[in-house]
């Protein structure tokens, strides 16, 4: 058995206990040995010099993400993966510092988000990008060439909406450029270029300024000297400074007469910050991320991204570690209370994990910009899904084949082209909490293109397996595709035999529980979806949608002693002993005992997540 799964509280995996002769007997392999996924092995944690919170070399304790390749990760050791064209996944529309990247006008990014200019030329500025409300910002219409050019002023326009979820409103004050010039001396076509069409004396000279009016003489702008050519026309306007983007540096780069407009912090300063709840922080693996004050693309500084946080993990029953950060380690903490690691040592029997049948499930994943919002515990939506996905996918990975789909990505409403981001395999927790953990919530809610992308997947990849998605959403679609889409989109994906589990973190709940029902999974009562406002709230909603998938029958693992004594056999769950009983206890399915089946309430129990380790002993004393 793998020491890392005992004592989830999912009612999945669940610890067999039975002993043979000493200790050397019991069922279990290395677990600092999950498979080639790291240095060190250890599910690419190495040993425990490696973890993020001592290691110099690696701050967070993730490994480097190298852009369309798994970090530090051998795909080629997990089956499913062998051969999966890594490099195919176009990770190249966002940075891994958690912003979109730069790039020209795209059909799925028709403008660069939070530039302040109309990079499509269709009269709007930034739309369709996400911003925080109360933000202003300067903007032109128009040709971003001309912005800030002789009458091409710049404008000014707002963020309107609520928290990180605005939208930004029209643009006010935007100059326009002239037809031709008016041979005035000044730029009217905001071209760069002065009067070069009026006729002059050869050889003349004068001042010339090709930025806004009111800008020459202020800050660092200065007028140049433009000279008649010989063929009576004027020539450029040389050794003139015009506005530029604010850099906080001191001087008035605009030259709007202020030095400090836009400027939040100072360049290169530095200061603490969590994504992640700020209780946590400082508790077992768990630190504090850096954040670096930088320059932006509008003008003026920000903080960056914060990097370098440690999240919590699933606790670990052996490695005297408190990977989860609740203050308790290893048997002190009530995930590994009831496991086979930390009962009284049985010297007769046999002990191991008793695992269910493999099911497939596929998390689809919204990172859209409102996932920065915070919850009231300090962390922010995407920090606390990612804290979710930490600490539950690797209790889940001997009872799932875990797949993921991020949205967007490639593109403000664009899905991976291959219609998944990393497909359903074994071994992939650490795959995807790693790519989690690189990038940040950008962009809008493609929300029926991850879907069916995901059932494009599915219906290439046909399988005998139980399948499930896990859908985990903040707002309602956008990108063309309303709810009443998506809900089409869930009803055919459940009518192939795929439910869809819908959580909300949390989100309209209108449109929500359309969702969730229409996936085959709802909840009973006025909220259909599972519902999650907090931390603590995610890791329990995904504990419990993952219990929800029980089918409550179990195999016995192949080289378990034969069971000829059933007064012998004991099943515990969270430490209290299930009697064997067809109504409410377990029971063998057939003559051969070869599967176990938990009825009633003892199933229920399971299904409802919240069981915290199982056990089964053999041959040992009561």
């Amino acid at each position: 058995m793998r020491s890392r799964v005992l004592g989830f509280s999912l009612g999945l995996l669940l610890p067999v206990v039975g002993c043979s002769s000493g200790d050397s007997n019991v069922i279990r392999t290395d677990p600092n040995n999950f498979g080639d996924t790291g240095p060190g092995g250890n599910n690419g944690r190495g040993d425990a010099s490696q973890r993020g919170d001592v290691d110099p070399n690696n701050e967070d304790g993730w490994g480097d993400f190298d852009a369309g390749k798994a970090p530090d990760f051998d795909a080629g050791s997990i089956p499913a993966f062998d051969g999966f064209d890594f490099d195919g996944l176009d990770l190249d529309g966002f940075d891994f510092d958690g912003s979109v990247g730069d790039g020209g006008p795209t059909p799925e990014h028709p403008d660069i988000c939070n530039n302040g200019l109309d990079d499509d030329r269709n009269g709007l500025v930034d739309d369709n990008c996400s911003c925080v409300a109360g933000r202003t910002q300067r903007c032109f219409v128009g040709d971003p060439a001309r912005a800030g050019r002789g009458i091409c002023l710049w404008g000014t326009q707002t963020c309107e909406g609520v928290q990180t979820d605005g939208s930004w409103g029209a643009c006010t004050g935007s100059g326009s450029a002239a037809a031709t010039e008016a041979c005035d001396g000044v730029d009217n076509t905001c071209d760069g270029n002065i009067d070069e069409t009026c006729p002059c004396t050869p050889g003349a000279s004068r001042s010339c300024y090709s930025g806004p009016a009111m800008t020459s003489g202020r800050g660092i702008c200065r007028a140049g000297n433009q000279v008649c050519s010989s063929a009576g026309r004027w020539g450029s306007c040389a050794g003139e400074v015009t506005p530029g983007a604010e850099t906080c540096d001191g001087m008035d780069r605009n030259c709007d007469g202020s030095t400090t407009e836009g400027c939040g912090c100072a360049v290169g300063a530095t200061r603490a910050c969590n994504i992640g709840a700020t209780a946590s922080i400082g508790l077992g693996i768990c630190r504090a991320g850096m954040q670096v004050c930088a320059t932006v693309a509008s003008g003026g500084t920000d903080w960056g991204a914060c990097t370098g946080e440690v999240f919590p993990a699933a606790e670990r029953c052996d490695n005297a570690i408190d990977d989860d950060c609740n203050g308790l380690a290893d048997c002190l903490d009530q995930a590994c209370r009831h496991t086979a690691e930390c009962l009284p040592r049985c010297t007769r029997g046999t002990i191991e994990n008793l695992l269910p049948d493999i099911a497939e499930i596929v998390l689809v994943a919204d990172r859209s910009g409102s996932m920065e919002a915070r919850f009231s515990d300090g962390a922010t939506r995407w920090g606390a899904l990612r804290t979710a996905v930490n600490v539950v996918l690797p209790r889940v990975e001997d009872a799932f084949d875990i797949g993921l789909e991020l949205f967007p990505i490639g593109g403000w409403c664009s899905v991976p082209p291959s219609g998944i981001t990393f497909p359903p395999s074994r071994g992939t927790a650490r795959l995807i909490t790693d790519l989690m953990h690189r990038i940040g919530p950008d962009g809008n809610t493609p929300t029926r293109a991850a879907i069916d992308g995901v059932a494009s997947y599915f219906r290439s990849n046909p399988t005998t397996r139980r399948r499930f998605v896990l859908l985990a959403t903040d707002g309602a679609p956008n990108c063309g595709s309303p709810v009443n889409e998506v809900v089409n989109s869930l009803t055919a994906l459940r009518a192939t035999g795929v439910d869809t589990f819908v959580l909300g973190v949390p989100g309209p709940r209108g449109a929500l529980n359309e969702m969730a029902r229409a996936g085959g999974r709802a909840r009973s009562g006025e909220t259909a979806f599972y519902d999650a406002s907090s931390t603590r709230q995610l890791m329990d909603a995904m504990n419990a949608i993952t219990g929800a998938t029980n089918t409550c029958e179990y195999p016995v693992p192949a080289g378990f002693p034969t069971i000829t004594d059933v007064a012998q056999f004991r099943v515990l769950l969270g430490g209290t002993e299930i009697p064997s009983d067809g109504t409410n206890g377990w029971s063998f399915t057939d003559g051969s005992r070869s599967r176990l089946r938990f009825n009633g309430s003892s199933c229920a129990t399971l299904r409802t997540g919240s069981v915290v380790g199982a056990v089964v002993s053999y041959n040992c004393p009561r």
